[in-house]
């Protein structure tokens, strides 16, 4: 048996400042040449979760694409255009397949294109042709639409977030498309689109109780798959929104029926979260008060989809109340690391930082500091997974004034 596996994964929000290009994708990509094999020091979330299965079943297996982006906003038209024939050229050199799995996000979006997965898709499929199961794993954050649903015979995301569970939902994706392949089962799907979207933690209080309610219905021979998508909130766009999607074994009626109950209870379950953090007056004074360091943390996980990572809020407003023996990182300001790193350790140089890429930055800041260290020394582990390998890029820390 002959699979197909590639990937190509943004979470585009429309109210970013910050483009996406060409480079932004290149840094995070992995592209294969022919016979190649997925390097093992690269961490390819959901990829690596189907490929890493095929083998283990023993299939043959192609390894097409794989190509990310960090969260930002819409590339443009040519860019996209050429991620999508990149994918589609291999999967035609790689014909006759007997399955396709690709790992998405489900939120990416390009100029002139609402809908990246919903149209790769169905290029794909005019590829295979219809007999060709085709599965389909992504972030839960996803805005999922009506030509994803008809084109794929499954749309599954991630039950986690943080998104622990990629690899594991990639390879039950992968060997429900072996069992469709080998007529072992039909799949029958009923997505229910719901007017809400959320960023709903699951490792804790009713959120957690509902996808263990998804995990045990999976454990039902009638379910091949459940999933509950939380939306994404920066798609500006008629298919951004929640939805609940499951697939039975040859059983419409039921999955209509699960469908419902889930919808229902994922609603009941994002209202009963209530509030999850404190705002920025109120967490300051307690990081004040308390005698013990105290970490303030931004709740959401998507500096693309806010203000860049150059905002001035938080920094201005320690220094306004004279806070000592604190850090705030990280701070993302190009000109004022290139500045620091022409200045060289030990300078002191007036410095405008932050609140340049958009109206969320806040107001620049003009500050005079000393360069206390510059390098390429700082790195983070991609989507937190694994050893931090990720480089960050030119750094340097500063004193506050």
């Amino acid at each position: 048996m002959r699979a197909f596996v590639g990937g190509l994964f943004q979470e585009t929000n429309d109210f970013s400042p910050v483009p996406t290009g060409a480079a932004s994708i290149d840094e995070m990509a992995w592209i294969p040449a022919a016979g190649d094999e997925p390097p093992a020091h690269v961490n390819l979330l959901g990829y690596r979760g189907a490929y890493d299965q095929a083998v283990r079943r023993g299939l043959t297996v192609v390894a097409g694409p794989y190509s990310c982006a960090i969260p930002a906003a819409r590339a443009g038209l040519p860019a996209w255009t050429a991620l999508k024939a990149e994918m589609l050229s291999e999967m035609q050199a790689a014909m006759p397949l007997d399955l396709v799995f690709l790992f998405l996000h489900g939120a990416m979006a390009a100029e002139d294109a609402d809908d990246c997965e919903g149209e790769l898709l169905m290029a794909v499929r005019a590829i295979v042709g219809e007999s060709v199961p085709i599965g389909v794993v992504c972030d839960l954050h996803g805005n999922v639409s009506a030509r994803m649903i008809t084109t794929a015979d499954f749309i599954v995301a991630c039950k986690e977030y943080p998104h622990t569970d990629f690899p594991e939902e990639s390879a039950r994706v992968l060997d429900l498309l072996i069992a469709q392949a080998q007529r072992r089962i039909r799949p029958a799907t009923v997505a229910l689109r719901l007017p809400m979207l959320t960023v709903a933690p699951t490792p804790y209080g009713p959120v957690k109780d509902f996808v263990a309610r998804m995990r045990e219905l999976e454990r039902d021979p009638r379910v091949l798959a459940v999933s509950a998508f939380h939306g994404f909130f920066g798609g500006d766009h008629a298919d951004a929104a929640a939805c609940v999607i499951v697939t039975t074994q040859e059983d419409p009626a039921l999955a209509h029926r699960l469908a419902q109950e889930l919808s229902s209870s994922f609603v009941e379950s994002v209202q009963s979260v209530g509030k999850l953090g404190v705002g920025l007056e109120e967490a300051l004074d307690i990081a004040a008060s308390e005698p013990v360091p105290v970490v303030i943390a931004d709740r959401s996980d998507n500096t693309g989809g806010g203000a860049g990572g150059d905002s001035t809020v938080l920094l201005a407003e320690m220094l306004r109340r004279d806070l000592r023996d604190a850090t705030l990182g990280m701070i993302w300001d190009p000109v004022v690391a290139d500045f620091c790193a022409l200045a060289g350790e030990g300078a002191r140089l007036r410095l405008r930082l932050d609140g340049k890429v958009g109206p969320l930055s806040g107001a620049p800041l003009d500050i005079e500091a000393q360069v206390l260290k510059v390098g390429h020394y700082l790195k983070q582990a991609f989507f937190g997974c694994g050893e931090p390998d990720l480089s960050m890029g030119r750094s340097a820390p500063i004193p506050s004034p």
